[in-house]
C-alpha cells in the first residue's frame, strides 16, 4: 500500500514534466501558428469581397500585481476590423451619431497546464448591454497535432460562427437557439402623418 501511495505522489513530478513540455513547444509552435495566420490574414485581405480587414496580434500573459508579463505564455489573436453598420442619427442641432460593429476574435490562448484554450469573442455593438462571453471553439493537449490544417479548421469553424453574431448574419440564422444573440432595437421616432377623423370615418 505504501507503494501506492509512493506512485500517485510520484505523479506530480510526471505532471509536471508534461505542463513544462507543453510550454515549450508552445513557445515555438505560436511563432508557426502566428505565422499561418498571417498568411489567411493576407489571402482574405486580398481575395475576400467583405472589406472589413483581418488582422493577426501577438500578446502576453500579464500579472497587474507587478505589471509583469510572462515570455513563457504567448498570446496569437486572429480578428476581423470593425464593420460599419451604415446607421447614421441627427438632431437638430446638428449633431451626428454612427454605429459600427466590433470584430470578431480568435485566440489561442495558452493555459497554466500549458494546454492551449482556442476561443471565439464574437461580434458585438455599443447597441449591445453587454459585452458577449468568450466561446471555447476547443481546448488542445496535444501541440504535435496542431497542424496548418487544424488551423484552418478552427479558423473557418470561428469565422462561420462569429458571422451568425453579426447583424449581417443574425437573420441567416434559421434556427435560432433560445439562449442566442438577440438583436437590440432602437426606440421609434414618430414620423408618419395619421389621417384626420374625417379621412379615418371614410
Amino acid at each position: 500500500m505504501i507503494k501506492n501511495i509512493l506512485n500517485s505522489a510520484n505523479k506530480y513530478s510526471t505532471g509536471l514534466e508534461h505542463v513544462q513540455h507543453r510550454r515549450e513547444l508552445w513557445v515555438k509552435k505560436s511563432e508557426e501558428v502566428k505565422t499561418h495566420l498571417k498568411e489567411i490574414a493576407d489571402y482574405l485581405n486580398q481575395n475576400s469581397t467583405s472589406k472589413i480587414g483581418f488582422f493577426v496580434d501577438s500578446s502576453y500573459a500579464f500579472d497587474e500585481t507587478i505589471n509583469g508579463a510572462c515570455i513563457e505564455m504567448p498570446s496569437i489573436t486572429f480578428r476581423s476590423g470593425d464593420l460599419s453598420m451604415d446607421l447614421t442619427f441627427k438632431n437638430d442641432d446638428g449633431n451626428i451619431i454612427t454605429y459600427a460593429e466590433k470584430g470578431f476574435q480568435i485566440t489561442f490562448s495558452p493555459s497554466p497546464t500549458g494546454e492551449i484554450i482556442v476561443m471565439l469573442l464574437p461580434h458585438h455593438n455599443n447597441l449591445q448591454t453587454e459585452v458577449p462571453k468568450f466561446i471555447t471553439l476547443t481546448i488542445i493537449s496535444d501541440l504535435d497535432k496542431l497542424t496548418t490544417d487544424v488551423v484552418d479548421e478552427i479558423v473557418a469553424k470561428g469565422t462561420d460562427a462569429a458571422f451568425y453574431s453579426s447583424f449581417t448574419g443574425i437573420s441567416e440564422l434559421k434556427d435560432m437557439p433560445a439562449n442566442g444573440y438577440n438583436p437590440v432595437g432602437f426606440k421609434r421616432y414618430e414620423t408618419t402623418e395619421k389621417p384626420s377623423d374625417t379621412e379615418a370615418e371614410s
